[in-house]
C-alpha cells in the first residue's frame, strides 16, 4: 500500500468547518510549494493541535514536516501558532519554502 503525500495528525479534534478549511488551505499551499520546489517525490505530515485557555477562541499550533526525496536534507520542518487557522497555515508554508529555497540553492552551490 501506498503511502499518501498529505498525512494530517490531530485532525480529529477539529470540526467539520475547521477541517475543510485545513485541507483546503494545505493542499493549496502543499501543490504550490512542489512546483515551487520542482519536487517530483515528496511527503508533508501536518500535526495540528487545538488548544482553548479561556473557553472561547482557539490557538492552534501546527507543525509541518516535509520530507523531499533528491535533497540532502531528510526532513524539514516548521512550528507555528496563532488564533487564525488560516494565517498560522500560511506562515507554515511561507517558511517551508524559505527553507526548501535555501536548501536547494546550497545544494546547487557546491
Amino acid at each position: 500500500m501506498e503511502e499518501p503525500e498529505i498525512r494530517y495528525i490531530g485532525i480529529k479534534d477539529m470540526d467539520d468547518f475547521e477541517k475543510s478549511e485545513l485541507t483546503s488551505l494545505v493542499e493549496k499551499g502543499y501543490a504550490t510549494l512542489k512546483k515551487k520546489a520542482k519536487l517530483k517525490e515528496a511527503q508533508l505530515v501536518i500535526s495540528i493541535k487545538k488548544t482553548s485557555k479561556t473557553g472561547g477562541r482557539h490557538n492552534y499550533r501546527i507543525i509541518l514536516k516535509l520530507n523531499a526525496a533528491g535533497t540532502k536534507k531528510a526532513w524539514f520542518d516548521v512550528r507555528h501558532e496563532d488564533w487564525e487557522l488560516a494565517r498560522v497555515v500560511h506562515r507554515c508554508f511561507d517558511a517551508l519554502t524559505t527553507l526548501m529555497q535555501h536548501e536547494l540553492k546550497r545544494q546547487f552551490r557546491k
